[in-house]
């Protein structure tokens, strides 16, 4: 990432040919950590431009240059979190997927903002459950693929080394809930983690509020924000936090919006950990059986009928109810013989499936399950 670029509009900018840091920084760890990464070669020439230009170095930074010119390496002295004490404005982050499902999480980026700067950023490869495969439709998006996460940690792996110190202590900041939160929730659950308590917002949320565009593109686009690599996930984290920095200007109250995720709390207990092979087995086969045909999707109606929603879909779930709503249908919040359709995706609740099967079977209900690309279709038909 490009060091020099404040993201809250700092107009003190410098031209280099590398990219490095502003040498008057205060942030030593910030440029310890650009002396140690950095190639000869290339911090010779950096170094040269900036002398050249009139910039002064502290002491400091003049002596761990020298020290990686004449010896060619130099090992950062500082340590992170710990240089910020672990606190910070807060966090963004930017989950990326092997596959379509939420346990599959190959790649995080974060970005590290305190006292309105940048003042860290970071990528893990994650490697996810060996029951998880790569997708070539995934991999082309965010170009990672298998061979990349070989050596990686797992989540869990991850989480006890770094992720819990900061996640733990800090705000956390994402774009679009049914995504990365869901994807947290549900490594939570697959890995039995339960030593998490996280403060959540969701930009996604905060641009609804604010009667913005809710895509993260958009945003960055409305905003001016430039964008160094879409897809990445620390590049997405840094357009992220920039988002956040602008939405907040236009809804100061923000922190009425902020969630918690916690081990002890409904939404984050882990519910699938504790039910029975027998029970899963079950809920597989009810799937199937209660799974609404093509034939009946095609002729599916809308309008009067009664739906309800359980896990994560692809698409915002806020937004899937108000499409149901705007074409006639009614969105109910418990599975009862008024129900006629039920949505389920990843992390979908297993009592729900069991309550479906028992009023399929005592009150000769005719409930129908429908998955993500049940809804899609849906979409596609009512669009025409």
């Amino acid at each position: 990432m490009g060091w020099l670029k404040n993201i809250f509009g700092s107009s003190n900018k410098i031209a280099v040919t590398v990219n490095g840091v502003n040498p008057q920084t205060d942030n030593e760890f910030l440029f310890y950590e650009f002396i140690e990464r950095e190639l000869p070669l290339y911090l010779k020439a950096w170094y040269s431009d900036m002398k050249q230009s009139g910039q002064r170095f502290k002491p400091q930074y003049i002596d761990a240059i020298n020290q990686k010119l004449k010896t060619g390496s130099f090992k950062n002295p500082l340590t992170f979190p710990e240089y910020f004490n672990s606190k910070f404005d807060y966090v963004a982050i930017d989950f990326e997927t092997a596959n379509n499902n939420r346990i599959s999480a190959c790649a995080l980026g974060l970005a590290f903002v305190k006292n309105n700067k940048f003042v860290h950023t970071d990528k893990f490869f994650i490697q996810p459950p060996k029951t998880e495969k790569f997708l070539n439709s995934h991999s082309l998006i965010h170009g990672i693929y298998k061979e990349d996460v070989e050596f990686a940690f797992t989540f869990q792996e991850l989480w006890d080394l770094k992720l819990s110190k900061y996640f733990n202590s800090n705000l956390i900041v994402f774009h679009n809930a049914s995504m990365d939160l869901s994807i947290l929730r549900n490594l939570f659950q697959y890995y039995k983690i339960d030593n998490f308590n996280i403060d959540y917002l969701d930009t996604m949320k905060l641009a609804k509020v604010t009667q913005n565009p809710t895509k993260l593109m958009e945003l960055a686009k409305l905003f001016n924000i430039e964008v160094e690599n879409h897809h990445d996930p620390e590049s997405d984290a840094e357009t992220c936090a920039d988002v956040f920095d602008e939405l907040k200007k236009q809804y100061p109250n923000y922190s009425e919006l902020i969630g918690n995720l916690n081990s002890l709390s409904k939404e984050g207990k882990i519910e699938n950990a504790q039910v029975s092979t027998e029970i899963k087995n079950e809920n597989i086969d009810y799937i199937k059986e209660y799974s609404i045909t093509k034939t009946e999707l095609d002729r599916l109606e809308i309008q009067n009928h009664s739906f309800i929603f359980t896990g994560e879909l692809v698409e915002d779930r806020e937004a899937c109810k108000q499409f149901i709503i705007q074409n006639g249908g009614l969105i109910k919040s418990g599975i009862t013989s008024k129900v006629n359709y039920v949505f389920i995706g990843t992390g979908y609740g297993w009592s729900k499936i069991q309550k479906i099967h028992e009023l399929n079977t005592t009150k000769k209900c005719k409930i129908r399950i429908l998955s993500n690309s049940n809804f899609n279709h849906l979409v596609k038909k009512y669009s025409t």
